[in-house]
């Protein structure tokens, strides 16, 4: 889930990252994430390719005919919405408004919006308190 631990991806390619690792493991996201970049060098590539083209992409990650059409519908989505598929501003808004704002996406849930605010755009998703026992 997400990018390999002390790997920090941006934001829209561990947005990408993250949909691709669900209901499989991270040998077969890896495989279909480089598979993906490999066949399209950009995400408004992918965003625009026609949607088979993403499917034979992604295939090793499994669910690949859900996962496909649900990349390039988020990819719509935030171009449409922000003019381009630049995610930084999220650092800028509070904990709760960026993490609604990624939910909003069909296949962006609880998880999948932590990961890309934790890793991508070092947003702790949560709060936590250290606790001293003594």
């Amino acid at each position: 889930m997400g990018s390999p631990l002390g790997v920090s991806l941006p934001p829209v390619d561990e947005l990408v990252s993250t949909i691709l690792s669900q209901n499989t493991n991270d040998i077969n996201r890896d495989r279909a994430f480089e598979s993906l970049r490999r066949q399209f060098p950009t995400w408004e590539a992918v965003r625009d390719a026609a949607p088979d083209s993403i499917v034979a992409a992604i295939r090793t990650a499994g669910l690949a005919n859900q996962k496909g059409p649900r990349i390039q519908q988020v990819l719509h989505e935030i171009s449409a919405e922000r003019g381009s598929l630049d995610l930084n501003f999220l650092q800028n808004l509070p904990l709760e408004e960026a993490r609604t704002w990624l939910m909003k996406f069909k296949g962006v849930g609880p998880k999948t919006a932590a990961i890309v605010l934790l890793f991508s755009l070092d947003v702790r998703p949560f709060q936590w308190t250290p606790i001293f026992i003594g």
